[in-house]
């Protein structure tokens, strides 16, 4: 198979250009997470989201006071792509199950954690509490913009935004997540 053949089209092209981030969705959290992915549904990110604001054409100051307006969320869930690839997540997945979206899943050895993405304070998550009463999962994550709270006692640990490309060595210690 020649590398031609390996771009199939526009998005894997800007994908393998590292312009885009391709988030394949899966409708089962369970290993291997591929198995569970179709191929045509997913989620694409921008490399960089100063070009996401450009590409909606936000004005400068809306940008600077973090005012995205309808689009927070993406924001919140695209600056969170970006520094999970940047730590070294190649490839990335999110769950879906009817009314219930968990955007990022991330295999870790041979479990899976759950990554809830809030744009701001109030971080009310159904669709986390729905994986959670389907999976059990050790760990949860929920990212939001609210300040750091690991509480042993429960299964969410909440880490704010800007942690998100830390988020997989600072839980190695906490997750007693066997070594490979």
């Amino acid at each position: 198979m020649s590398e031609d053949t390996d771009l199939q089209g526009p998005i894997d092209w800007l994908e393998k250009a590292g312009l885009l981030i391709k988030v394949k969705i899966c409708n089962r959290a369970e290993i291997p997470l591929e198995s569970f992915c179709k191929n045509n549904i997913f989620k694409l990110y921008l490399f960089d989201i100063g070009l996401l604001g450009a590409m909606l054409d936000l004005p400068e100051n809306r940008l600077l006071l973090q005012d995205f307006g309808i689009a927070r969320g993406y924001f919140a869930e695209n600056f969170v792509a970006q520094e999970l690839w940047a730590s070294g997540l190649s490839k990335l997945h999110g769950w879906q199950s009817r009314n219930s979206e968990i955007e990022f899943i991330l295999q870790m050895y041979d479990r899976i954690l759950p990554v809830e993405v809030k744009s701001g304070k109030r971080t009310q998550a159904k669709s986390l509490q729905q994986y959670i009463m389907r999976y059990s999962p050790e760990i949860a994550i929920k990212l939001s913009g609210n300040s750091l709270n690991i509480n042993n006692q429960s299964r969410i640990r909440h880490y704010p935004l800007y942690m998100a490309g830390g988020l997989l060595s600072s839980m190695m210690p906490t997750a007693n997540f066997p070594e490979p």
